[in-house]
């Protein structure tokens, strides 16, 4: 039940996120941030729950990265966008497809997320897509992963299931030939 696992990793894997957003590596960076969704709803999913769930993962995004940031998506959005980076590497997926969310594109760098938006409003794709700046969405999950942590901080029996459940992470152990 080591706080320390869980910092260490998710440090980790924010700063990996980083590294690839700063290298222009803009789909590796998104497998990373989705990815770092579901860990995030993996580890505070209900604790009669084996497996994590898409219930799971849009209670982490509506309780903790989506608040403040005027985001025009949905949990369920981001879910299916998580789904269609992970799954297919493209941005449609099951949920989409089915009208049941809507597409994400992405802008990054300097490009600015309302003028791609402008485009796909005059398409015939204006109720289907939203547009996200990867910088923006990657701030929003910063700062989801430090409200999660401050209710770490203030919820015994959460901490305590968090930490439990991050000692199942992998971890690295020096060796020597």
């Amino acid at each position: 039940m080591t706080k320390e696992v869980y910092e260490h990793s998710v440090r980790q894997l924010v700063s990996t996120m980083e590294v690839c957003c700063k290298e222009k590596l803009v789909l590796p960076s998104l497998i990373l941030l989705y990815s770092g969704m579901d860990i995030m709803a993996w580890l505070s999913r209900d604790k009669s729950h084996v497996d994590s769930t898409r219930h799971d993962f849009t209670h982490w995004i509506n309780t903790y990265l989506l608040p403040g940031h005027g985001f025009t998506c949905k949990a369920k959005d981001l879910y299916a966008a998580r789904c269609s980076i992970l799954h297919s590497y493209t941005s449609e997926s099951q949920l989409s497809r089915q009208g049941e969310a809507k597409k994400v594109f992405y802008s990054w760098g300097t490009a600015h997320p309302e003028s791609l938006q402008q485009i796909i409003d005059v398409s015939s794709e204006k109720d289907k897509v939203i547009v996200l700046h990867v910088d923006l969405l990657m701030d929003a999950f910063k700062e989801g992963v430090q409200r999660f942590n401050k209710a770490l901080s203030k919820d015994r029996s959460l901490s305590l299931l968090v930490y439990s459940r991050s000692n199942k992470f992998f971890t690295s152990i020096p060796f020597t030939d």
